[in-house]
């Protein structure tokens, strides 16, 4: 019986996006902190790093809230960009079959009007955040098991796989 090896994969960071397409079970409950912070009207603790998005479930009809880093926030026109780290994520499912309810960060709350961003858009935040907020990127990065330190032309490559949307006031 005879062996043979072959060369480990390399692996680009859009490569294990499309693989893992739901966060882990086992970070749900990390996933779920800042979600009991807005809940106890404390999610302003949290400054503009954490958004909370208020949707309805395009299958049950009920009011959903979910946490998500915002990659942007831009003060004077309070835009926030933010990513689906994982492509089933069920909330943009959500928003793409009913507009978003209501977003908030920090102490910016609104009804918001919601536009896609392009894969350039998405690469280009995610090189600049990284650039921006080093560690803070490091430990997010981890979660969905994306490089950190990957280039423009990588996180374009992630970018293509991912979702990610902003949102200003109406």
């Amino acid at each position: 019986m005879s062996t043979q090896t072959q060369p480990a994969p390399d692996f680009s960071p859009a490569q294990t996006v499309v693989e893992k397409t739901r966060a882990p079970a086992l970070l749900l409950p990390i996933f779920k902190l800042p979600l009991v912070l807005y809940r106890l009207h404390l999610g302003w603790l949290l400054g503009h790093r954490f958004m909370q998005l208020t949707h309805v479930g395009r299958r049950s009809g009920k009011l959903r809230r979910t946490v998500l880093a915002v990659l942007q926030f831009d003060a004077q026109t309070r835009e926030i960009k933010a990513v689906s780290a994982w492509n089933a994520s069920e909330w943009y499912k959500n928003i793409q079959a009913s507009p978003a309810q209501q977003v908030e960060t920090g102490f910016t709350r609104y009804a918001p009007e919601q536009r896609d961003l392009t894969a350039e858009e998405l690469a280009q935040l995610f090189v600049d955040f990284c650039q921006q907020h080093p560690l803070f990127s490091r430990m997010v990065c981890r979660i969905p098991n994306w490089k950190w330190d990957s280039s423009y032309e990588e996180f374009l490559e992630l970018a293509r796989t991912l979702h990610g949307v902003a949102f200003r006031p109406k």
